[in-house]
């Protein structure tokens, strides 16, 4: 705790220490130094996460640093990966979950934390909740208060000293007192919370990561809970020592927030075309362009890679192996036969999870005997490829397909269930020959009705002729044998019990005896149907536990499976598209090629490539024209926002082929974008407010190896006003005023492209020749609106001059049409024009008429010709 003191003693602004109260012998005293416990208790990491559904979020509390790290609600997979990375990188002393998370994500930080010695607990859900959650974030001091240098709303004493009479020092002014008042009532706690509220964007997405939003509330109620006895009991939550709260990365993991996701289009869900459906599908996205899977392992995986793209090159390269080992020619029949076997392996791991409850039905017996048979024709088609020394998936699944075992496995199953009787009885029935009590007691059961006729004709005889018109044996499961007696028509109600009968019950027809005769049935046979299911359901369990010993190997074989089947699915879009290899480096580089929007060129006749350079970080050129920062110019709907978000996206899929020439590509570690602005009733900010909380997120967490894509970040705003604020990394704006000299420094490290338009008719002529399409270097200040006038048929001489006045404003000398002379021609048409003026103004326009006005103009008319006069004479 030291360090804090020494860290808060290196900053001119932050203020000193506060004494704390402690407690010692039942006196108060005051000090400055913490305790020895603690400076124990201090060091402990403490990580508070919530996994529901799949979805995992999490905050822990570094006591060092005294930084809250964060990690947005992100997709886990079936075997908690992303979990087990957490804890491993995290290293945790206490974990607290909500008593609602999903069991096995519980079962998987127990074992994690029991092995550290470290404290697992399950707190109660109320805890976990979001809105309490934003609640307590929003009582941090980090968020709800502000520097006294960024207080606008009273001014320094420096401020009004030269406007101020008073000639006492020592009595201060106004200002002063009010912001002593102010301080000493804890300012305002409505400018607080609203101050918290705006501040609160900056640091995380509220709105998309509910569980991680419950997490943080769950840490900081511990935090004051563990502190409480100390020196927060009286400022809660406001008196936890926390200087910033910052975005957790995994290692060799990208991190893409739920706008840069939802601004490159990355996932699209539709809603279905039925109002009477709540469903979703998905739409053009890159999701859906990717997604020719077979398997619905390979689905969630693809969903996977897209989420958390890796940064490892190793893994990039072993992928990009694979899909040009299976793009090669001689491979491709090869591939689309392994995509029919992959569509019949179905969800093995989730299907043994069921066989191991004992809740398993006749389709997922079939389902993994289905696997067997697939399983053996797969390795066999791998056994059919060609180049496939470096392929790492084609290795893994040749070691993990142990053909053998898995067709025992199948042999053995289709040795022992009956499917035919099976479906027909709906349960899993076993096979004749298997069990020979088995075979017996279904022989007894399935002759039962001549044994019960032959007893039905004994007892007939046994009773007097006019007692029942007839008599019959039946058997109810539980129930046993009972005789069965029609009741009388003329008196249902009398029923009469012969000697040695007892009655059981009756229903409207027919009433039920049980006598000696079927009480020694009962003995004898007993329930054959329940004593039959309960004897298959033994031999089924038997069967469950010999070949439990393979489930673990096929569990893996489907994983690995599920891998092929995405990098199917690549090879399959990269040869359909006409995507190409990146070549990957170590460099922090983007550079490319003849690069395409790998969505927009599928709903454009013709799509123009365009190509790209960048150069990461500081002091890292690769050349004059290779910057860390490109901005895009150029007219309205020209392509400026697709040709970002091409750069992004071919980046983003540099784990996949990429739509380009060619390609050279370093690693991205996080990718921020400021296109789309979501706006609510709900969010109490302005367009702008929310585009500057979404540039100050970006700004906070970005690397040297980070991506930033700014869309006209001021767009809301008036041009003179976002100019002034512009910055970015790659970056599309018609703000023209940043261009200045005294406002941009012209040796800032920045590229500046444009883009080109080439104007056709209606029939596709192009009008102008040396027009050109595409990305050109340097800026454009050109508006190619006057062009636009022209095609449509206003004069020439008009667009000429309106393209003048343009030039003149772009370039900020307007003050050059002050000293221009207007022409012979241009002054005979101006004092014509007065002529005109006067003889109008000197019109009687005041009607005498209740129809007409005096001059003969209609009275509707001459109210606004009297209205235009009073306007030309103003």
């Amino acid at each position: 705790m030291k360090r804090k003191h020494e860290e808060k003693s290196d900053t001119a602004s932050s203020p000193a220490p506060e004494t704390k109260r402690v407690r010692w012998e039942g006196t108060t005293a005051t000090t400055t130094e913490d305790s020895d416990q603690d400076d124990l208790d201090g060091d402990k990491i403490c990580l508070a996460a919530y996994c529901q559904r799949g979805r995992l979020g999490c905050a822990y509390y570094d006591p060092l640093k005294c930084v809250i790290y964060i990690l947005e609600d992100s997709h886990e997979t079936s075997h908690f990966e992303l979990t087990t990375t957490l804890l491993e990188q995290i290293n945790p002393n206490v974990l607290l979950t909500s008593s609602r998370s999903d069991d096995e994500f519980m079962d998987v930080a127990r074992a994690h934390i029991d092995a550290s010695g470290g404290l697992f607990q399950i707190r109660p859900h109320k805890e976990f909740s979001p809105v309490k959650g934003r609640e307590r974030m929003l009582s941090l001091r980090l968020l709800s208060q502000l520097s006294h240098q960024d207080d606008g709303d009273l001014p320094a004493s420096s401020d009004v000293a030269s406007t101020s009479s008073n000639t006492d020092n020592t009595r201060g002014n106004a200002y002063d007192f009010m912001r002593r008042r102010q301080e000493a009532n804890g300012g305002d706690p409505t400018l607080r919370r609203w101050n918290a509220s705006i501040r609160l964007s900056n640091f995380t997405s509220v709105d998309s990561s509910p569980l991680c939003i419950a997490s943080v509330g769950a840490l900081l109620d511990h935090l004051v809970r563990e502190r409480a006895v100390n020196d927060l009991e009286d400022e809660g939550i406001a008196g936890l020592e926390v200087r910033d709260i910052e975005a957790f990365s995994l290692d060799q993991v990208m991190q893409i927030n739920a706008d840069a996701l939802f601004s490159l289009q990355v996932f699209e869900n539709e809603s279905h075309a039925s109002v009477h459906s709540d469903k979703t599908k998905e739409g053009l996205s890159l999701f859906g362009t990717l997604n020719n899977t077979n398997t619905t392992l390979g689905r969630a995986l693809l969903r996977t890679w897209l989420l958390r793209p890796s940064l490892s090159l190793s893994t990039i390269k072993a992928r990009h192996d694979a899909v040009a080992c299976f793009l090669s020619p001689e491979n491709l029949v090869t591939c689309v036969t392994m995509g029919t076997h992959l569509k019949g392996i179905k969800n093995v791991p989730r299907i043994l999870e069921i066989m191991r409850s004992g809740k398993a039905k006749m389709p997922d017996w079939q389902s993994l005997v289905k696997f067997t048979f697939h399983s053996a024709m797969l390795r066999d088609n791998l056994t059919e490829l060609y180049h496939v020394s470096g392929v790492e998936v084609v290795k893994k699944l040749v070691a993990a397909l142990d053909i053998a075992s898995f067709r025992d496995v199948g042999n053995r199953i289709n040795e022992i269930i009956d499917w035919e009787e099976s479906a027909n009885s709906g349960r899993i029935c076993v096979r004749p020959h298997i069990d020979e009590e088995l075979d017996n007691r279904k022989h007894v059961y399935h002759g039962i009705d001549a044994v019960l006729s032959k007893v039905a004709e004994q007892i007939c005889q046994t009773v007097p002729p006019d007692y029942a018109a007839s008599l019959n044996i039946v058997y109810f499961p539980q129930l046993g044998f009972l005789i069965c007696v029609p009741t009388k028509e003329e008196s249902p109600e009398e029923v009469e019990i012969l000697d040695g009968w007892s009655f059981q019950f009756s229903s409207e027809s027919h009433v039920y005896f049980k006598s000696q005769e079927m009480t020694d049935m009962d003995t004898h046979i007993g329930d054959l149907h329940p004593s039959i299911v309960d004897r298959e359901i033994e031999i089924v369990q038997e069967l469950l536990e010999e070949i439990s010993v393979q489930f673990e190997a096929m569990a893996t074989a489907c994983d690995i499976c599920a891998e092929l089947d995405v990098l199917l699915a690549f090879a399959s879009a990269a040869n359909g598209y006409e995507w190409t290899r990146p070549e990957m480096v170590e460099e922090n580089v983007i550079d490319i090629q003849q690069g395409r929007h790998p969505l927009q060129e599928q709903v454009v006749d013709t799509f123009v490539p365009n190509d790209a350079h960048l150069a990461g970080g500081c002091g890292e050129p690769f050349g004059a024209e290779w910057n860390s920062v490109l901005l895009c110019t150029g007219a309205n709907a020209c392509g400026k926002s697709v040709y970002l978000k091409q750069v992004a996206l071919i980046q983003y899929m540099a784990q996949v082929f990429v739509p380009a020439e060619s390609a050279t590509l370093g690693i991205v570690d996080k990718i921020f974008t400021r296109i789309s602005t979501r706006e609510s009733v709900s969010k109490l900010q302005s367009a702008f407010m929310i585009d500057l909380n979404q540039v100050s997120l970006a700004l906070r967490n970005s690397t040297k190896r980070s991506l930033i894509l700014l869309d006209e970040f001021g767009k809301g705003t008036l041009s003179t006003d976002g100019a002034g604020l512009f910055c970015g990394v790659l970056a599309a704006t018609h703000f023209h005023d940043v261009f200045r000299e005294d406002l941009l420094d012209p040796d800032a490290p920045i590229t500046f492209v444009h883009m080109q338009v080439m104007f056709s008719s209606s029939s596709g002529n192009v009008l102008d020749p040396r027009c050109k399409s595409g990305v050109a270097e340097g800026l454009c200040l050109d508006s190619h609106a006057a062009r636009c006038a022209e095609m449509f048929g206003v004069p020439s001489r008009i667009v000429q001059r309106a393209q003048h006045v343009s030039h003149l404003i772009s370039t900020h000398e307007l003050g050059q049409l002050l000293d221009e002379e207007m022409t012979e021609k241009e002054r005979e048409d101006l004092a014509d024009a007065e002529v005109v003026c006067r003889r109008f103004l000197q019109w009687n326009l005041e009607g005498d008429g209740e129809g007409t006005s005096r001059g003969g103009w209609p009275r509707c008319l001459g109210g606004t010709m009297r209205r235009k006069k009073r306007m030309i004479r103003q």
